[in-house]
């Protein structure tokens, strides 16, 4: 590891003190008004929420996260793991802006300006057609929707399919180089759980097992032919890897929204980078910054939770 490396794992030790603490998200809980939670969130920390109008969360925890990523572009001298967190916030700003292109509206605001690819330049190859500045998975998503949308067929949702395994594609990619055996890790699990999640969603929605099949993601543990099975008969879910079976379980109990399911999902894929403490490696930084997405995410529930007069009960469930 390098010298700078090091120096950022410092840095990061010292930030981590400061990341919200379950005496913190209480007192956010008890707040009974946004404005009143936005200058408690002003007091520790969160830039512009002090300056913000009394219900523009979303704006302040929005520039919250832009300042997280500058820092770990800052912080992580793993290129490959860099990537591996940044490509998700380049898809995700892509979604937006090639909804946006169609809509014919500009769709700088829903983006992460702190993504790899600068929004601004982002929305301007994507309204010329020009994705030659783009990952080669990215580019090629970007034309078949161009192709798609040419014939007529016109959907957010075809946005999303074909961006979200070019994502995938992508993060398997920067995964499999990285040194951290973690992000490898995460990546496998990822891809197996959206798999078994995307089997339940796709028969919800009345579609065909060949419109699931067409889903697959590649890299993970589970085999296609498995996930073939399980689609025509949940019984082959002997065939799963062991730390599958209580997941596969779970996503059965609760097919209707699939909320527990991916509340696992989370907090399972958290593990992979808390759980593995190499302190001479990216591994604190990237620590760091996934506290920090959570602690934005929980922030972010327990804002919606005042803005819309839940009870405090039902606010203090939101911490457990």
């Amino acid at each position: 590891m390098n010298d700078n490396q090091l120096y950022a794992n410092g840095r990061v030790a010292v930030l981590s003190s400061k990341l919200f603490s379950q005496d913190k998200f209480l007192r956010l809980s008890d707040c009974n008004t946004v404005a009143e939670a936005l200058k408690l969130l002003a007091e520790n920390g969160y830039a512009n929420a002090i300056t913000a109008e009394s219900d523009d969360y979303e704006t302040v925890l929005r520039d919250e996260l832009d300042a997280a990523l500058a820092l770990l572009k800052e912080l992580c001298y793993d290129v490959n793991a860099l990537n591996f967190v940044l490509s998700k916030y380049d898809y995700l700003n892509a979604k937006a802006l090639m909804k946006c292109k169609y809509m014919r509206v500009d769709g700088i605001s829903y983006c992460y300006g702190e993504a790899s690819v600068a929004p601004q330049d982002m929305q301007r190859a994507i309204v010329s057609d020009d994705y030659s500045g783009f990952t080669k998975n990215m580019a090629e998503a970007c034309d078949a929707i161009d192709s798609v949308y040419a014939e007529g067929k016109r959907s957010p949702q075809i946005i999303d399919v074909y961006l979200d395994r070019a994502m995938y594609a992508d993060l398997r990619v920067y995964a499999k180089k990285s040194s951290l055996k973690a992000l490898k890790d995460m990546y496998a699990f990822d891809v197996d759980t959206t798999n078994l999640t995307l089997l339940y969603r796709v028969k919800k929605a009345n579609l065909s097992a060949e419109v699931f099949a067409d889903s697959i993601l590649k890299g993970g543990e589970i085999s296609r032919e498995t996930l073939l099975k399980l689609w025509d008969n949940e019984q082959y879910c002997v065939d799963l890897p062991s730390r599958y079976k209580s997941f596969f379980e779970l996503c059965k109990a609760d097919n209707a929204d699939l909320s527990r399911a991916e509340e696992e999902r989370k907090a399972e894929t958290f593990k992979f980078i808390t759980d593995n403490a190499d302190l001479l490696s990216v591994q604190p930084v990237l620590e760091y910054f996934y506290k920090k997405v959570n602690e934005i995410e929980k922030v972010r529930r327990l804002l919606i939770g005042v803005k819309n007069g839940a009870d405090k009960d039902s606010l203090k469930d939101i911490l457990k």
